[in-house]
């Protein structure tokens, strides 16, 4: 195994109302990338989902006012962000004879388990009969629709050309379509 010290770290960033609401409108992500002047393969990860739900946006937190960026830059350009109006502040600790500022970080396991989570609350709301997308296992990329839900598994119905079948699906893997 590898060096930890190498291993994707993940800088929390504590958020204000202003902050709150570009993650609800969708915005905050990009505003991020700017004021850190970071491409989209630098990983952020804002703990809400939204969906679309009978011509509503619904919210979903998993932890509100906070979002975390993979570290990786140097610690005096996640300081600059609370310069910013939409930022309270970088969590940090006083460390050292001099209580030098240094970012406090979670692992990447942390991170991951929180995403999953916020997959297990988004799915826990997909409704029997709706249209579906496979995120992952044998059938991930296909489209079906929702025939039956179990406590983990929903069983969907995938047609193609050839094919028909009702598949066991883990409900973490499916993402619901939007109304067209």
């Amino acid at each position: 195994m590898g060096d930890l010290r190498d291993e994707l770290t993940w800088v929390t960033i504590e958020l204000d109302r202003t902050g709150e609401a570009k993650a609800l409108d969708g915005t905050l992500e990009g505003t991020l990338r700017r004021d850190l002047r970071v491409e989209d393969d630098h990983p952020i990860f804002i703990p809400v989902t939204l969906f679309q739900r009978d011509g509503r946006i619904i919210p979903i937190h998993l932890m509100e006012g906070y979002v975390f960026v993979a570290s990786g830059l140097d610690e005096v350009v996640y300081f600059s962000l609370e310069r910013q109006h939409y930022v309270n502040q970088v969590m940090s600790s006083r460390t050292g004879k001099h209580r030098m500022r240094c970012l406090s970080v979670i692992s990447h396991a942390q991170v991951e388990a929180m995403r999953l989570k916020l997959r297990e609350m988004v799915t826990a709301d997909i409704p029997l009969d709706a249209v579906v997308s496979v995120l992952d296992g044998p059938y991930r990329g296909l489209e079906g629709r929702v025939t039956g839900l179990g406590e983990e598994n929903a069983y969907v119905r995938i047609t193609l050309r050839s094919l028909e079948v009702v598949a066991t699906v883990p409900r973490v893997f499916l993402e619901e379509k939007a109304d067209d």
